[in-house]
């Protein structure tokens, strides 16, 4: 909550973000994220919902906000679907 306060209070305290490398940083830390982490096909559902979703407020919302839209379609995704591996997973740690 703070970085985001922080973000709309300084957001334009740099005016050409490109000239700093700054617009890659966003491209970046997704790559980074998928790339380092799990491969199943749970994970790979919620990514194409996020992408989806993110498409899809870049065409029909205003500008910047398909990362947010793309960022909570994911974290929906990710909380209601539950593959076998997380079923699993809740039984050994005595959940359920």
């Amino acid at each position: 909550m703070l970085g985001t306060c922080i973000g709309i209070y300084f957001g334009n305290a740099i005016s050409d973000p490109r000239r700093f490398g700054l617009d890659m940083i966003m491209g970046c830390f997704l790559l980074a994220m998928v790339v380092s982490g799990e491969k199943n096909l749970r994970i790979l559902a919620i990514w194409v919902v996020a992408g989806f979703a993110s498409l899809l407020a870049y065409w029909y919302l205003p500008e910047n906000s398909h990362v947010v839209a793309g960022a909570l379609a994911g974290g929906v995704a990710g909380t209601f679907y539950r593959g076998v591996a997380d079923a699993d997973l809740l039984v050994n740690w005595g959940a359920i």
